[in-house]
């Protein structure tokens, strides 16, 4: 189940501060925290926190024709595909994926792993976030579709 809460944080707008809200990805205990909104930084950017469960895989081979992706590890480790080679990135090492650019997240480590995601342009990605964890088998291709998230091949995942 996908839920949203509220905690302490801080951003920009007036009536978003000390408010970030927490999306819950299902019952396995990952979450992503929106920390900056598009409409907090004038279009540029949205940055989100993601804190990958020990269960967690993360998202096969895909691209996005209307925003860049470029990932920050916090914490953990996962591994990263460039479109050509998967490589593993550790806390510290950044990653990104222009628009257009195949790629992909996996975690096989029992271990939890923390991310930081940039999508520029900023790009409004709660909605997403919180149907992914309830959405239908039948109508997930919809939702991929209706916010720009186009996979491919499995590239040895």
């Amino acid at each position: 189940m996908t839920d949203t809460t509220q905690t302490d944080g801080c951003c920009s707008q007036p009536e978003q501060a000390g408010k970030t809200r927490t999306i819950r990805l299902g019952a396995g205990g990952s979450t992503i925290e929106v920390l900056a909104r598009k409409a907090e930084t004038g279009g540029i950017v949205s940055i989100y926190r993601w804190r990958m469960s020990p269960s967690s895989r993360g998202p096969s081979p895909h691209f996005h024709t209307t925003f860049s992706e470029t990932f920050i590890v916090e914490e953990g480790e996962v591994d990263y595909f460039d479109g050509r080679a998967w490589r593993t990135l550790r806390p510290g090492d950044t990653a990104h994926a222009s628009m257009g650019d195949v790629h992909a997240i996996r975690k096989e480590r029992a271990e939890p792993a923390t991310l930081l995601m940039v999508l520029s342009p900023g790009v409004l990605r709660e909605e997403y976030f919180a149907e992914l964890a309830t959405v239908h088998e039948r109508d997930l291709s919809r939702l991929h579709d209706a916010h720009d998230n186009h996979f491919v091949g499995d590239c040895e995942r």
